[in-house]
């Protein structure tokens, strides 16, 4: 049922693009990814059917542009700045630490569902590098040994909250 249900949203979205065109590609994948978080195989093959282009290269689309999540994303994404002032001011060793502490990559979501890690080339606050945001909080200055204090901290915030 549940996958019926799905696929008659997919389609709905769907039919408000009458004569889809490769330009439309991009709309097509950010509403559906809006109604379901990310953009599964199951998603990818029917857009595919729809627009006629191949899954795989909607599949290189979608994973080229970090906008798509092929994986459905945990509740906090966190993003690490890689540019220059923060690779330069250690942003490695808080990825590092990111992904030993919570047990995943970036671009995964950790098993509970709570965070999503990825890395991005700048978040455009270089004088307070390194940085990092979880959703729409900015971190300066962040060092690796923060890293459990923060996560801890919004663990917490999740217990408390009935989680």
């Amino acid at each position: 049922m549940d996958k019926i249900r799905s696929s008659n949203k997919i389609d709905l979205i769907l039919s408000h693009y009458k004569n889809p065109q490769r330009s439309d590609l991009s709309k097509i994948l950010l509403a559906i990814q809006a109604e379901f978080g990310s953009l599964d195989q199951d998603i990818i093959k029917k857009v595919s059917s729809f627009i006629n282009i191949s899954s795989t290269e909607i599949y290189g689309y979608a994973s080229f542009y970090s906008m798509f999540y092929l994986t459905k994303p945990g509740k906090y994404k966190i993003r690490v700045c890689k540019g220059t002032a923060c690779h330069v001011k250690g942003s490695k060793n808080i990825i590092d630490a990111i992904e030993k502490y919570i047990d995943i990559k970036a671009g995964e979501s950790s098993k509970d569902g709570l965070f999503y890690l990825e890395t991005v080339s700048c978040l455009g606050v270089c004088a307070l590098a390194p940085v990092m945001m979880i959703d729409d909080k900015t971190y300066s200055r962040v060092n690796s040994m923060m890293i459990k204090t923060i996560i801890d901290d919004i663990r917490e915030t999740e217990n408390i909250n009935g989680r």
